[in-house]
């Protein structure tokens, strides 16, 4: 076992593991077909879609590969293969419930000999699988049916494994300090994996089956009798848990991660209709606060409730309140960006989600300053980890700031789930929070004192670009150049202007009159700096940034629409940075890219410099809404739900390739794309309410509907009960033969107003 005194004196660099440089073999695709995932709270699973976390239909080795039970970074299990008589059944079909709560799969046996000597032929056995994911448990049942004419007397065995591989290391990078595995135990129905870590923390895994078994090594076997015409089940649960050594907490009541107790074990499968009812009840309860929207498209609704699911999976309940992390596989844990984007797309529907996160990322909020975290007082966290390898050191994860934009991005959520909710008494809480964000931009963020913000790593360890696209090579000149630090980035710019704004709102309510108008004063001269040193005639856009220099990145990009998202555009400007943001090198049939088709580092298939990313869509659509440009984000809107459409499940992932719809029948998937993806799950909702030119403001107890323009896929569309206070308001919107949208109020409580264009709207 290495000791704390073997770890490395510098971690491994973030290039080397982060997806943007990772080797194809290290981050590649999966071709063994589609796999599916559960999660439930710090819990998450990765299988095929016969149920097998990999078996030997897997190309990649174990160790590499994307499979298995995790839990904080750490694959708890790694292997879980069924077999009959030493045959792999035959994958037939696979889906997950609409809530993302439970998966279930059939499989036939394929030719086989039972123990007694009788030979069955393909699909006379039909095996089915059914699994879903509660608090610390993986539970499973499994039900073989006997289509055959005689009995059948099965081998049926369960080979399992944990390697408690770090999740980074499951992406390709090196170990340094490792601990060690303990000697599995058998028990009586099941078998115990642990392992030692680094820093004296035991692991374990336990399986139990609720029939007797026979364990040889790491092989469970169950002998099953199954008479002709009859069927037999078979139950299992997966327990993880961690504990100290010599903690008075027993192995059966070993410490639940977070801190809540697992309870009794007793080696023996829990209730499974209980722990079901429990998942399901916490899971709808999330689902109900988004889905308050349907229409006349039953795709769109399907798409709209795969998204809710998706939200409310991946979302778990922390001390400081709910909290979407940022997608699974490999960042199943709470990234600031991620997170304040998901809950600002979310927050017409769900205010509730956005409190969560201002709450945690305030409690995360850095005091002093650190290299190797590229930490500084007040910037709001980039990501934490709690795996071996982040604890250890091998990575600077396990709290890193390493992000120009969260910081200003905080306080632009926390300005809008003010004038969302008129929360004020939640405001005044996260007073010194959001004092300390603007200070950061102040003192930290503009390093040269040019009154913009820049970044650079302050160690080789660290992110390279620090913006949402920061992946290595992501920022580049229009020679293809990549740019030297520090860069200041145009929609980090346009954050600053908006954080800013609602800063200075913010102050106002709380009593500051005199800072809110300094704030709103600096915002107003930034806004004019940024247009002076960044807007290009010849690009007609904002350049992407400047560089170390202060030399302009003259590549067009997507960048430049979050200045409308953030409201930092001229008048003058918007037109034709709305026809810029439309045009084909952009605006493909399946979203728009990263990078406009032409720039010279520009690629479909690259993760940053061409792809489509759905939250980046959503944010643009966003900013051309709120210049009026209604009908720009409906296309958006369409643009995303064709992709979803052709996608499994109507689930969009975190991005997929930039080729144009009309040379491609279908969006080509990105092979290491996260699915399902918090801000890809959170982008339906912005672009749908943006189509909309819907505003909540709880302030003024004002619902706002400006140019409204439906997708294309949608003639109607109801929104029920939508949240103000303790009242909620009906609306209706209908589309025309035209093509015009209008606005119907189906109910509008007594001192809640509804303004269409300006003018108020009758009930």
């Amino acid at each position: 076992m290495s000791k704390a005194s073997d770890i490395p004196s510098e971690p491994l660099a973030e290039e080397a593991i982060h997806p943007g440089g990772l080797a194809p073999n290290d981050f590649g695709p999966d071709t063994r077909g589609e796999f599916y995932v559960l999660k439930d709270g710090d819990l998450f699973a990765v299988f095929a879609s016969n149920g097998d976390m990999n078996g030997p239909q897997g190309i990649a080795g174990e160790a590499q590969s994307k499979d298995g039970l995790f839990l904080r970074d750490t694959r708890m299990l790694s292997r879980l293969v069924l077999t009959l008589n030493q045959t792999q059944p035959i994958p037939m079909e696979a889906e997950v419930d609409d809530d993302a709560v439970v998966f279930r799969c059939d499989t036939a046996n394929m030719r086989l000999i039972d123990s007694e000597g009788h030979i069955f032929d393909p699909y006379q056995i039909h095996v089915s699988r059914e699994r879903f994911l509660g608090i610390n448990f993986l539970h499973e049942a499994v039900e073989l049916t006997n289509y055959g004419l005689q009995n059948a007397v099965l081998d049926v065995v369960f080979d399992c494994y944990a390697d408690y591989r770090d999740i980074f290391e499951v992406r390709g990078a090196e170990r340094h300090v490792r601990g060690r595995h303990l000697a599995p135990r058998s028990t009586d129905n099941g078998v115990i994996f642990s392992y030692l870590t680094f820093d004296n923390i035991i692991l374990s895994t336990e399986i139990v089956f609720d029939v007797p078994v026979v364990v040889r090594g790491s092989r469970v076997h169950i002998n099953l009798e199954i008479p002709a015409g009859k069927s037999a089940s078979i139950r299992l649960a997966v327990r993880v848990w961690q504990e100290h050594p010599g903690s008075s907490k027993g192995r059966s009541k070993g410490e639940h991660p977070g801190g809540r107790s697992g309870g009794d074990f007793n080696q023996a499968v829990p209730d499974r209709t209980l722990a079901l009812s429990t998942v399901r009840n916490r899971v709808r309860v999330r689902i109900d606060r988004t889905q308050r929207i349907t229409t006349d498209r039953p795709e769109f609704d399907a798409w709209l409730l795969r998204s809710s699911s998706d939200l409310a999976m991946l979302t778990a309940d922390l001390p400081t309140g709910p909290y979407p992390y940022a997608g699974t596989p490999w960042f199943s844990v709470p990234f600031g960006r991620d997170g304040i984007i998901a809950a600002m797309q979310c927050l017409w529907l769900d205010p509730c989600l956005a409190a969560g996160v201002l709450d945690f990322l305030a409690t995360k909020q850095a005091t002093g300053t650190s290299e190797i975290r590229d930490a500084e007082p007040g910037k709001i966290m980039h990501e934490t980890r709690a795996g071996e390898m982040a604890r250890a050191g091998e990575v600077p994860f396990e709290l890193y700031y390493g992000g120009a934009d969260q910081t200003l991005l905080f306080v632009i959520l926390a300005g809008a789930y003010y004038r969302r909710t008129a929360d004020l008494e939640h405001i005044r809480r996260l007073e010194p929070s959001i004092r300390a964000a603007l200070a950061w931009a102040r003192d930290y963020g503009d390093r040269d004192g040019d009154d913009l913000i820049e970044y650079s790593r302050a160690t080789e360890t660290g992110l390279r670009n620090q913006g949402w696209k920061d992946s290595e090579d992501a920022i580049f000149h229009a020679d293809g150049t990549l740019c030297d630090g520090p860069i200041a980035l145009i929609e980090i710019q346009a954050y600053h202007v908006a954080a800013l704004r609602d800063g200075a709102e913010l102050l106002a309510a709380l009593g500051s009159a005199d800072e809110a108008a300094r704030l709103r004063l600096h915002a107003e001269n930034l806004s004019a700096k940024i247009d002076e040193k960044f807007w290009d005639d010849d690009l007609k856009s904002f350049c992407i940034g400047l560089d170390g220099n202060k030399e302009r990145i003259r590549v067009v990009s997507s960048n430049a629409g979050h200045m409308l998202f953030a409201g930092a555009v001229a008048d003058e400007r918007t037109r034709q940075l709305a026809e810029t943001l439309r045009t084909p090198a952009l605006l493909t049939g399946w979203g728009l890219r990263t990078i406009a088709a032409g720039a010279a580092r520009y690629n479909p298939m690259g993760y940053h410099t061409g792809s489509i990313w759905p939250h980046d869509n959503s944010l643009i659509a966003a900013g051309l809404a709120r210049y009026g440009y209604t009908r720009d984000a409906s296309r958006i809107t369409t643009a995303l739900f064709n992709a979803a459409c052709e996608f499994d499940h109507h689930r969009l992932p975190e991005l997929w390739c930039g080729f144009d719809r009309r040379e491609h029948g279908r969006p080509v998937a990105y092979p290491s794309a996260c699915a399902p993806q918090a801000w890809a799950a959170g982008a339906p909702f912005l672009c749908l309410v943006s189509s909309l030119g819907l505003t909540v403001d709880a302030v003024d107890r004002t619902v706002h509907v400006r140019r409204p323009a439906l997708p294309v896929a949608v003639s109607q569309l109801t929104i029920a009960d939508l949240r103000i206070g303790d009242h909620g308001v009906d609306l209706r919107f209908i589309k025309r033969d035209d093509g015009t949208t209008v606005l119907e109020v189906l109910n509008v409580p007594e001192g809640i107003s509804v303004l269409i264009d300006g003018e108020p709207a009758q009930a």
